[in-house]
């Protein structure tokens, strides 16, 4: 999968199936404190942490995690997690880890790959996330991307005790 666009400069953006190879990479990025708050990341990370939890992740059929190439470099990853077994819907995450490559248009290609992945290669009805009230440009760019803001249901629990709002959002398959 790739997507073409003209931005600051050309590039080439597409995801391609996560695997052991980009666990590394991840690794060096979660350090990013301020990664680790946009992406509301919590606890310590330790690399056989970080390792157990990729094993599980990509053991995991509820779960489906790309890694983000941009010019031919790995400089984020995406995915979809808590998958229905019905295939109806499911959570989708993304994040930009290097940071010279932030708020230069990969996260919203990158997106769009990963609706067009969950619509029409899954087959899945309808999408959802969770993102912080302050990440007022990843915001702009879900809702320029479709989805909707909707209240917060039974996952609120899952989501307190973060330090913020936390907004669900919504994108259905038309």
């Amino acid at each position: 999968m790739s997507l073409y666009a003209q931005n600051a400069r050309i590039m080439t953006c597409k995801i391609i199936p996560f695997n052991v190879e980009h666990i590394q990479q991840t690794f060096l990025w979660v350090q990013d404190l301020e990664l680790r708050r946009l992406f509301l990341m919590r606890g310590e990370v330790t690399w056989e942490g970080h390792q157990n939890y990729f094993r599980k992740v990509l053991s995991n059929p509820s779960q489906k995690v790309y890694a983000i190439f941009a010019d031919g470099r790995h400089v984020g990853n995406c995915g979809f997690k808590n998958m229905s077994t019905s295939k109806v819907e499911a959570e989708i995450w993304i994040y930009i880890g290097e940071p010279l490559e932030r708020r230069h248009g990969v996260g919203r290609f990158a997106t769009q790959l990963l609706i067009k992945e969950g619509f029409e290669t899954l087959g899945l009805k309808s999408l959802y996330l969770h993102v912080a009230d302050f990440n007022s440009a990843a915001r702009k760019m879900y809702k320029n991307l479709g989805f909707i803001e909707v209240p917060l249901s039974g996952e609120a629990k899952d989501w307190q005790n973060r330090g913020c709002r936390i907004i669900r959002m919504e994108l259905k398959k038309t």
